[in-house]
């Protein structure tokens, strides 16, 4: 069984892999290592997280050429992600729009994860799956939850699977800062274990 769950961003997103009893992360960074985060990043690497850069930044001013610019942008971010996942999954998720966002921050947003979301159809079609943000934060512990008490669900989960993980062991620990990307990579979880809860309950429609 492999599933997917991806939590989207412009700046940080961040990906859950389940294959059988095995977890990964991947989480995809816009900008460059930098002496202020290399350490950061190198203690997620050495957890097994995979880290992608994305160093690409625009000085662009002028409206159009602007707007052109984050199509591209966001076409390349969409097959980047893509490209590092399995070539096939029984159930890919992705979190839905959180429409209390505003301003053009939120479109922008929306412009990028629409490209990931068509990204993603081309490759897995109809094993593409859409949850709300209430949905995934419910599957976590609460409805409404907020970032802090998501991280102390995911600390607290008696998920086996995720126990055996480095990652999450090293955040129970505190062997790893509690900077991004560690909230987008809880978040990809429990898009993960959205999807996964899903899928399970349609196989249980088809026995």
């Amino acid at each position: 069984m492999t599933i997917i769950g991806i939590d989207m961003s412009k700046n940080s997103p961040g990906v859950c892999v389940r294959v059988d009893e095995k977890l990964s992360f991947y989480s995809f960074i816009r900008g460059k290592e930098t002496k202020k985060n290399t350490a950061h990043f190198s203690s997620l690497r050495d957890r097994d997280v995979k880290i992608v850069l994305n160093p690409r930044s625009t000085k662009i001013k002028e409206y159009s050429e602007l707007e052109v610019w984050k199509i591209e942008d966001a076409s390349l971010l969409a097959k980047t992600i893509v490209e590092n996942l399995p070539d096939e999954a029984d159930m890919v998720g992705i979190e839905g729009f959180s429409y209390g966002s505003k301003g053009n921050s939120g479109l922008d947003i929306a412009g990028y994860a629409y490209c990931l979301r068509q990204a993603l159809f081309e490759k897995y079609g109809s094993s593409l799956c859409i949850f709300s943000p209430s949905n995934v934060k419910k599957t976590a512990g609460k409805g409404n939850a907020g970032k802090p008490e998501i991280k102390k669900f995911f600390l607290e989960s008696q998920d086996p699977t995720l126990q055996l993980n480095k990652f999450w062991k090293s955040l129970y620990e505190n062997e790893i800062v509690d900077e991004k990307p560690v909230d987008d990579l809880i978040d990809a979880y429990y898009v993960q274990e959205c999807t996964r809860q899903y899928y399970q309950s349609k196989l249980m429609v088809t026995i």
